[in-house]
């Protein structure tokens, strides 16, 4: 199990979001979505100032043309006049049905009259009003809705202002009449322009302290998140004891995953620390018999002229394969350690020259003329760098197997070194079939192999413990293809001065 990658798997195993849409943030989700709220509100808050009073004016002038016809239907038998014409001997009289109109009108209102298909027949009141002006726009207007028995109120915009027409039929003494009202509505529609202009401006006033406070409550809100996921973050398989999700200072709506993630995490501790103490002991128990086989081995080989040369081969079989098996073990046991944090490693000066001849040495054994140095990296006496000699031959020595595994028997592997200003770098190659580049990352990760790697024996701890090594003296290890075929492993470290 890689521990190290716990922040990363949980945080993968919590995405509900649909993994085709783009990564959003929640802190934006609600912050345009409380701003939309706002401006819907005064939106609509806008729309119920303007319709209102539309509304108002609509039912006031509807409801002063009703009270004009009951006053009209009132006051029907006091308008007449004696007419011998008439079939009744009476008709209503134009100057008394004027007198009746003037006394209803007034300075904003004005109502007045004809017959029916009798657009001479015009009685209006004789007032002074404030919408004469207006009276021969709306007059012009009437002319284009005289078809129409009943309608308004409509609102005509004029040069002087804004006018409400509404018109309607009255029956008196058996003529139809058409009734109309026209009032100025003036003040009121710029009121309500003003009235609406007070609203825009505090809504927009409303709206960005809205949205201030609200971004300042989102950031608070999500602050346990944040925390929750830096927790998440800084796990791993050295500090699963460490991290803990503090339940007294969590939301209530946190206070259930925070404990399910302890519970997980107490869980993994437990379990790593199991596997841990299998893997130590594991390891010492089997390191005793590798050791003794591995002399014995030796011994018997030095002692090895009296066997054939079969027999011999077969021993040498043996040799090889204990002294592989150790050093799997001791790696095995390098990463259980640097997993628990009680690796023990040192930074000093070395030299790159001595380092390198040493791991010639130690490497070369059966393969000395596979083994050899670069011709450019003669000369090297005077490059130092900073870290832990011996892991940095351990590194060298797991790079240099790996080479060894990949590369054909006939080619060479390469040791060289080249440094700049600042940093030393130690470089392996082989001429093996070299790393794709999809695999130059993954190589590097506990028990992971390449995908051209089928055919050859590998536990994939060598790299990774290499990786762990170098990036505990504050170096980086990469892979890259060479130009003409094979792989160069490169151990960076910092340069120092020669001491």
């Amino acid at each position: 199990m890689d521990i190290n990658r716990l922040g990363k798997s949980l945080r993968v195993r919590g995405a509900w979001v649909n993994l085709r849409s783009p990564p959003y943030s929640i802190r934006r989700v609600l912050e345009r979505t409380s701003l939309m709220a706002v401006l819907l509100g005064y939106g609509l808050l806008l729309l119920f100032n303007v319709q209102l009073p539309a509304e108002q004016r609509r039912q006031s002038q509807l409801e002063a043309l009703e009270y004009a016809k009951a006053v009209l239907r009132k006051s029907k038998d006091s308008i007449l006049r004696s007419d011998p014409a008439s079939a009744s001997g009476a008709s209503i009289d134009p100057l008394l049905l004027k007198r009746l109109l003037s006394n209803f009108s007034s300075f904003r209102l004005v109502l007045w009259m004809h017959p029916k298909g009798f657009e001479a027949g015009l009685v209006k009141p004789d007032v002074n009003s404030n919408v004469s002006l207006g009276r021969v726009l709306a007059l012009r207007y009437l002319q284009n809705q005289d078809g129409d028995s009943q309608y308004g109120p409509i609102l005509v915009d004029g040069d002087s202002g804004h006018y409400s027409i509404a018109k309607d039929e009255i029956k008196l003494h058996g003529n139809t009449w058409n009734i109309y009202l026209l009032e100025d509505v003036t003040r009121q529609i710029r009121q309500q322009e003003i009235l609406t202009l007070i609203i825009i401006l505090a809504a927009s006033i409303a709206s960005m302290v809205t949205l201030f406070l609200t971004r300042a409550g989102i950031r608070t809100g999500l602050e346990p998140l944040q925390r929750f996921g830096g927790v998440i973050e800084s796990v791993s398989s050295g500090s699963l004891d460490d991290h803990r999700c503090e339940l007294e200072h969590e939301p209530l709506e946190l206070k259930p995953l925070a404990s399910s993630f302890n519970s997980l995490l107490d869980r993994l501790a437990e379990s790593w620390n199991r596997q841990r103490k299998f893997a130590n002991a594991l390891s010492h128990e089997l390191r005793t018999p590798i050791t003794l086989i591995t002399g014995y081995s030796s011994r018997v080989l030095r002692r090895s002229g009296n066997l054939s040369e079969d027999q011999r081969h077969q021993l040498t079989i043996i040799d090889d394969e204990t002294r592989r098996l150790g050093r799997l073990i001791t790696d095995l046991l390098d990463v259980a350690r640097d997993e628990s944090g009680t690796l023990v490693m040192t930074s000093e000066p070395f030299s790159a020259c001595e380092t390198l001849e040493q791991v010639l040495l130690l490497n070369q054994g059966d393969h000395e003329a596979r083994l050899k140095m670069q011709s450019s990296s003669h000369g090297i006496d005077q490059i130092w760098a900073l870290g832990d000699h011996d892991r940095v031959v351990q590194c060298l020595g797991n790079l240099i197997e790996n080479a060894f595994k990949y590369s054909p028997e006939d080619k060479r592997v390469e040791l060289s070194c080249i440094s700049t200003h600042e940093h030393v770098r130690l470089q392996v190659r082989d001429h093996g079939p070299g790393v794709p580049e999809a695999d130059q990352e993954l190589i590097f990760e506990q028990f992971q192999r390449g995908s051209n790697t089928a055919q050859q024996p590998g536990s994939g701890v060598g790299l990774a413990l290499v990786r762990s090594l170098v990036k505990r003296m504050g170096g980086r290890v990469w892979v890259e293809n060479a130009a003409d075929g094979g792989a160069i492993f490169v151990i960076e470290l910092q340069r120092c001065q020669t001491p």
